[in-house]
């Protein structure tokens, strides 16, 4: 299977503990590529631009979105520092990829990227298995925006970024959430309203706690993944390790 027809079926990112040192394997091909910076709001790339590079992000976050044709926006997805991203399906990219914050980054060309993968017996299964982790995440995506309810999905978002703010020890307790509330709705496909309503339900629970601007504490981990998952708001499990929670939760 070769990058380019791979690519095309699991567009999405790679989700790799954030690090910008020279690393072996896929983000080893970005060390020696130059770092570029990005101010707030500007475009790596825009909607239907030829797909001419893949980038690594260093430090700061992204946003890919969509304008649909009534005119509202959609975001696709939101990629972190380690993260690769402009993997597009075909020679056009999906959607525009913009700067959150200030963002620094590296590239490389697309057709240097492929032919790495392709030529390497090493790079080809850390991509395939970068695909199989995306295919269950893309389907785990689908459940979330066809099934769940507006506090699961917020829940389900601030897990997944004590996730990526986490180290091979776990999941942060304390995470950063620079994106506004507005990004937080288009992502989740919910109204600016709802966000701040359940963010600030969550808060007067005591399952998370703002200490600062754009920083929250967890203080009931378990009790939050109860609740992303569905499970009763009261059933108060904190203090459980976020490994044993499932088999509590029910």
């Amino acid at each position: 299977m070769s990058v380019a027809s791979a690519a095309s079926h699991f567009p999405s990112p790679l989700h790799i503990v954030p690090n910008d040192q020279p690393k072996s394997g896929l983000l080893g091909l970005f060390s020696q590529q130059p770092l570029e910076t990005f101010e707030r709001g500007q475009a790596v790339f825009r909607d239907d631009d030829p797909a001419m590079h893949v980038f690594k992000i260093v430090s700061g976050l992204v946003r890919i979105a969509k304008i649909l044709n009534d005119g509202s926006r959609v975001i696709t997805d939101f990629f972190y520092p380690g993260e690769i991203f402009g993997l597009a399906p075909d020679e056009r990219y999906l959607g525009d990829a913009e700067a959150v914050g200030e963002v620094k980054l590296r590239r490389l060309s697309r057709n240097r990227f492929q032919q790495a993968v392709d030529s390497s017996e090493q790079l080809r299964p850390q991509f395939i298995n970068w695909l199989y982790r995306e295919m269950a995440s893309a389907q785990a995506r689908m459940v979330l925006l066809t099934r769940k309810k507006a506090e699961e999905r917020v829940c389900d978002l601030l897990l997944t970024l004590a996730r990526r703010a986490g180290n091979d020890n776990g999941p942060a307790s304390e995470i950063e959430i620079p994106i506004s509330r507005i990004d937080m709705a288009d992502y989740l496909g919910l109204t600016i309203e709802t966000v701040s309503r359940t963010m600030t339900n969550l808060i007067r629970r005591g399952v998370i706690q703002s200490s600062a601007r754009y920083r929250f504490t967890i203080r009931k981990p378990a009790l939050l993944k109860s609740l992303a998952d569905g499970g009763d708001e009261y059933h108060d499990l904190d203090g459980i390790p976020l490994g044993r929670q499932a088999m509590r939760a029910h």
